[in-house]
């Protein structure tokens, strides 16, 4: 009995390979993996269609690469579902490449498992020149054969729109050129330097935990020639502390689907629906692991875009802004001796490379008191417009640093200190439900009273001193213009709604920067003796911090009028000193305390 269910079912699998293609009969198995045991090369010779009989002639040399050519891919949420969950742009639409290249006018033949009825695609798209070119072609259980239309890389598109399926899909590509993927966690560095030596097709497919990268293979061999493991867990390091200033990890919500970046042959980096785009040109820093640790501002900046939350951190005027607490929190993470906005010596309102834009930020809001959106800064002195405003990006980025300094920062060990501040914000505006029509100046209200309710603070003094909470009637600039208007009314109706909450231990809290992180952490009392701890120049003064201990700004002053803030370090490359403008009419120069404490510096 048992002799003849096994004939009957190698009868079945007979016919069900001949009726696809009589030419299939030299295989013993469906997937087309294995040869009859009695098969002849005279008799694989007489297969008339080409790939099958080099398929089968490998096969039967044992030289043939299985495990390139078949494997199980995975399923995923459509990225396009996936990016209305999480409110951001999507993440990639090329899962699970192949490892296949093909030229334009190959044939190839793809066996595929059962895919119970669900939609499954080879996707082939050219990466490897300006010439970008994509094409799909949708898959049946069994065989399939398909005139290849464009060269590229090539992947398995297999997505669901309702939920991932656990189901993999099993599929066997004979044709094309075996290229490989680089996979973290399955590959060690011997495999990427085999890869990038025997790559065929411009460009590589590197698969990390969170991260899909298709970078070209020449920048990969001059600026990481062995690193492929360090390059990739880089590049998912930078994603996951995006996924955790989201919330994603600390509420366990971090989804199956990988952030892709990908080369681009024109143009500089940016991100799009496809996600975040590179020009080949920038590989000497982005595919360099040393100088890309050293700078990670421009990758987590793209993809920060494709992670903004919108509408709710995505307002008119912050579509440059709200990324980048992705990049400066990144870049400081890997760079703590040298954080950007503390250190960058560029143009503030007195001119010489000093302050830069955090210079620029206390001025604009405290001394010249303008709304947080329109604050002038290096990029644009000139807020107005003939028909809107605006203000430096960077500069609006500031307050946005300062709440995460504190509560992640200054706010170790302390009662306050909260290491997903952000995240508990991000996750609140994931899940708001989009009400139609709102006006932007919702989203700004709104994001004050969340920053209130995660820290359990009144925060409106920050907010007011900011000029977040001010009021505003203006045409704003972005890549599309809207109206921001904050009222009084406004304004009253968060400082009753936060008022439930006490006060923060600092009154200047928005002071801090990453030269001040310890006097806040510490509540370090201010140190100085007035006329002393400083070198007096033309307009100006150079302070030793070391004489003026735990100062977190200095202040000057033309009689009571503030007319000059400088943070401490300012103009430093190690914080050591601080250059404090004392412009003519200048009266005196306070030294300021975490507390609020107030001491003369120069009367």
């Amino acid at each position: 009995m048992k002799k003849v269910l096994f004939i009957a079912a190698f009868l079945c699998l007979f016919i069900k390979l001949t009726a696809q293609d009589p030419n299939a009969s030299v295989f013993s198995n469906a997937n087309l993996t294995s040869l009859k045991k009695s098969i002849t090369t005279d008799e694989i010779n007489k297969v008339n269609n080409p790939l099958l009989k080099e398929a089968a002639l490998q096969l039967q040399k044992g030289t043939y690469p299985i495990k390139e050519r078949v494997k199980k891919y995975e399923c995923y949420l459509s990225p396009q579902v996936l990016a209305k969950q999480l409110k951001t742009s999507a993440y990639s639409q090329f899962e699970n490449p192949t490892g296949i290249y093909f030229n334009k006018g190959d044939k190839a033949i793809l066996w595929v498992g059962s895919a119970k009825g669900k939609k499954v695609e080879l996707r082939v798209t050219n990466f490897g020149d300006e010439n970008y070119a994509d094409k799909k072609y949708e898959l049946k259980d069994g065989l399939n054969y398909i005139d290849i239309e464009n060269k590229g890389n090539s992947y398995i598109s297999y997505f669901l729109d309702d939920k991932a399926s656990k189901d993999k899909i099993e599929v066997h590509i004979i044709g094309g050129q075996v290229n490989g993927v680089f996979e973290l966690g399955k590959d060690d560095n011997n495999r990427w330097t085999e890869l990038l030596g025997n790559a065929v097709s411009p460009v590589m497919d590197i698969v990390g935990k969170q991260t899909q990268l298709i970078y070209s293979v020449a920048s990969l061999k001059r600026e990481c020639p062995d690193q492929g493991v360090e390059l990739i867990q880089l590049y998912d390091s930078i994603i996951g502390m995006q996924h955790q200033i989201m919330g994603l990890t600390k509420y366990k919500r971090v989804p199956k689907n990988h952030m892709l970046g990908r080369v681009i042959w024109k143009g500089f980096m940016h991100a799009d629906g496809m996600g975040a785009a590179f020009h080949d040109d920038t590989m000497k820093d982005l595919a360099n692991v040393a100088r890309l640790r050293k700078n990670s501002w421009g990758v987590a900046h793209e993809f920060g875009h494709v992670n903004q939350v919108r509408p709710n951190m995505k307002w008119v005027g912050t579509t440059e802004v709200t990324n980048n607490i992705y990049s400066v929190w990144t870049q400081y993470v890997y760079n703590k001796d040298m954080p950007k906005l503390e250190r960058e010596k560029l143009r503030d309102y007195d001119g010489p490379k000093i302050g830069g834009r955090i210079t620029a930020y206390m001025e604009s809001a405290f001394v010249h008191d303008q709304p947080w959106l329109t604050q002038a800064g290096n990029d644009r002195w000139d807020r107005e417009r003939p028909r809107d405003w605006g203000g430096d990006h960077f500069v609006k980025l500031v307050p946005l640093w300062q709440l995460q300094l504190y509560f992640t920062e200054a706010g170790k060990g302390n009662s306050w200190g909260n290491p997903d501040f952000y995240g508990d914000i991000f996750i609140k505006a994931i899940d708001e439900p989009v009400v139609e029509g709102r006006q932007d100046s919702y989203y700004q209200l709104a994001f004050i009273k969340r920053a209130c309710d995660v820290a359990k603070l009144d925060l409106t003094d920050f907010f007011e001193y900011s000029r977040m909470l001010y009021p505003i009637d203006l045409w704003v600039d972005d890549y599309t213009c809207a109206q921001m208007t904050i009222t009084e009314n406004d304004i009253k109706q968060v400082k009753t709604y936060a008022s439930k909450y006490k006060k923060p231990t600092t009154p200047v809290l928005y002071y801090l920067t990453a030269n001040s992180i310890e006097a806040y952490q510490k509540k370090l009392p201010l140190e100085g003796t007035p006329g002393s701890g400083f070198t007096k120049e033309e307009k100006q003064l150079t302070v030793d911090n070391n004489v003026w201990k735990n100062a977190v700004a200095f202040e000057t002053y033309a009689g009571d009028k503030l007319v000059k803030v400088a943070f401490v370090g300012a103009g430093s490359d190690d914080a050591k000193t601080t250059t404090v403008h004392t412009p003519e009419g200048t009266t005196s120069v306070k030294a300021v305390g975490w507390d609020g404490a107030r001491k003369e510096v120069l009367m």
